[in-house]
């Protein structure tokens, strides 16, 4: 049937979440993680981002019950990051994972949606989801992600197709929860998959309308939270990550760069001033001249 045993999974878990720790543990990696920023909205466990902070990266989480003023995404804007965080020092916002508030949104509360139509929640909703995207046109991060049930979010929102859809079964947990990835990342996770014989727990254990229980249906699993780590790290995915970066470019012109010998911050440096004043084909010929240089 193509179950793994709850013991394998739980051995494949810790094999990625090795992966992140050796990579805080070789001074190297660490140091190049390091300068990379992740941003991860809504996150108050942490758990979606607990892997890149594992790893090294400056993680900066966002979540309105954590800080009433830093964690309200409503007050992001230029002037928020440059006058409180300095833009995070120029330093590359390598991922920016958003699981949008989905109250409003999931299927599972339809019945009411007549109501939060009519009393501005499902607007003050709709709003997050811009605000988020703002922040990802704002930054350009090289991956995003916006994670929600199966539900309204895409079109009330504009979001493009869903890029990914999973079931904590995928990745070592017993129960299901239909969740759907929208973004741009790599879709190609690693998995795990266990029987889910617990079906469909969350509103069964946590059915109530209080915020703790609302809390505890959103919290991420454990295991797609490294199994996405080990999808779109930078370490083990450069070209990816450094072609993303930069892309409105030709992949396979970076890749081929990258090939010859020709660094990133080569590159970067060579490139960065025609790229983001949108003359690609100087930066193309920067490129080029770097190879045969």
């Amino acid at each position: 049937n193509g179950w793994m045993s709850r013991s394998s999974a739980l051995e494949r878990l810790e094999q990625w979440k090795n992966v992140a720790f050796n990579q805080y543990l070789d001074p190297t990696i660490r140091n190049q993680n390091n300068q990379k920023i992740v941003i991860s909205l809504f996150d108050l466990s942490g758990t979606w981002s607990q892997p890149w902070v594992d790893a090294g990266y400056q993680v900066f989480r966002f979540d309105i019950q954590a800080d009433p003023y830093f964690g309200d995404i409503n007050n992001f804007s230029v002037e928020f990051f440059n006058e409180l965080f300095a833009c995070f020092d120029g330093l590359d916002v390598h991922a920016i994972l958003a699981a949008c508030p989905c109250t409003d949104f999931a299927v599972s509360g339809a019945r009411h949606f007549t109501a939060k139509d009519a009393d501005g929640r499902t607007l003050s909703s709709i709003e997050l989801v811009y605000q988020t995207l703002r922040t990802i046109e704002f930054f350009k991060p090289n991956i995003w992600a916006i994670e929600n049930p199966v539900g309204r979010i895409a079109s009330l929102t504009g979001l493009s197709p869903w890029r990914l859809s999973f079931d904590p079964f995928h990745f070592g947990d017993t129960y299901t929860k239909k969740t759907l990835l929208w973004g741009r990342f790599n879709a190609d996770l690693p998995i795990a998959p266990v029987e889910p014989i617990e079906g469909s727990k969350m509103h069964k254990l946590y059915g109530g309308k209080s915020l703790a229980t609302k809390n505890a249906r959103s919290v991420t699993p454990v295991g797609f939270a490294y199994s996405f780590f080990m999808a779109n790290n930078a370490h083990d995915h450069k070209l990816m990550a450094f072609s993303n970066k930069y892309d409105r470019l030709d992949r396979n012109l970076l890749k081929l760069a990258l090939n010859s010998g020709v660094s990133e911050y080569e590159i970067s440096s060579a490139i960065d001033d025609a790229y983001y004043d949108y003359d690609d084909l100087a930066a193309i010929d920067s490129i080029n001249e770097l190879m045969l240089a």
